[in-house]
């Protein structure tokens, strides 16, 4: 397949909107799809921290047909003993909410795709940057290493850091999940549900249209009780971190891609696990539970029922 025809910076309102759906396709057809690139997430993610950042939305087209996505944003940092700087990332990253980012080209299509867009946006665009953040890409991206080789080429002085993603196969049965467990673990864990379910009335409750804000909210409070317990702030406690989750959480669940599970015990909530169900993988979000509770484990024994 031959490069691009040309590239094009996209507004928002365009691209979540009039493109949202060949947004969707490509992702689908790329080495790169996980739900924090898709439009539904982005979106969301732009409403909520927009404010101070601009846009820089890159289209690729082939014809009349899109051929390529690089979704970015242009924010302000401080570099190395409070230097100002532009930084040139990935829409979606500096507020530590989204993961497994990057250029979202067709499968097969890399080696003629990213020479061509790091041409365009280092000699015929109107970016103007003075540092690229370009985290969240994972190495088994296919998009990676050619990318990381043309900064290379490029001579760009770069720094790189690893961080691990647990990541965890589940076989068929919930019985066969539990017997892969080390001994111990799996001792513990069936100790937990047994006495939890013993001594108490416990549920597991998926939030839905009519109760996810009242879910969200209990999971904002038990989160943040948690690490205040222990002398730390929480990531529930700016007015846009919440206003973003109730935005995303809404937009998933029309989606069907929401899974936001409660344990209520004796009737009142003990512990949250938000994720996202997107194409066969389950993706953690956040958590919370109640101190009151830690002793009884109900956070273990909440992943264990949402797996079962």
């Amino acid at each position: 397949m031959s490069a691009p025809d040309r590239f094009e910076i996209v507004d928002p309102d365009q691209a979540f909107g009039s493109l949202a759906g060949a947004w969707d396709e490509l992702l689908a057809a790329s080495g790169s799809d996980s739900p924090f690139l898709t439009p539904t997430w982005l979106a969301a993610w732009w409403t909520a921290y927009g404010t101070g950042r601009i846009p820089a939305i890159v289209a690729a087209w082939r014809g009349t047909s899109l051929a390529g996505l690089v979704p970015l944003q242009l924010a302000a940092v401080e570099w190395r003993g409070g230097i100002p700087l532009r930084a040139l990332r990935f829409l979606g990253d500096g507020t530590y909410d989204s993961d497994y980012l990057g250029p979202i080209v067709p499968r097969e299509e890399e080696a003629e795709f990213l020479p061509a867009f790091w041409s365009w946006l280092r000699h015929a665009s109107t970016i103007r940057y003075e540092v690229a953040h370009l985290n969240e890409i994972p190495v088994e991206s296919p998009s990676y290493a050619p990318f990381r080789a043309l900064l290379e080429e490029d001579g760009s002085l770069l720094e790189e850091d690893r961080v691990g993603c647990v990541q965890a196969p589940l076989p068929e049965t919930y019985d066969a999940y539990v017997a892969g467990l080390k001994p111990r673990m799996r001792t513990k864990l069936r100790s937990l549900r047994r006495t939890l379910e013993g001594d108490h009335q416990a549920v597991l409750r998926r939030a839905d249209a009519a109760t996810l804000r009242e879910s969200l909210e209990s999971l904002f409070r038990l989160h943040q009780a948690r690490w205040q317990a222990r002398g730390e702030p929480g990531v529930f406690g700016t007015p846009e971190k919440r206003g973003f989750y109730h935005r995303v959480a809404a937009a998933l669940l029309e989606r069907g891609w929401l899974d936001l599970t409660t344990l209520v015990a004796d009737g009142a909530p003990v512990a949250h696990q938000c994720c996202i169900r997107y194409r066969g993988t389950a993706y953690l979000l956040q958590e919370g539970y109640d101190p009151a509770w830690e002793e009884r484990g109900v956070g273990n024994a909440l992943r264990a029922m949402s797996i079962e």
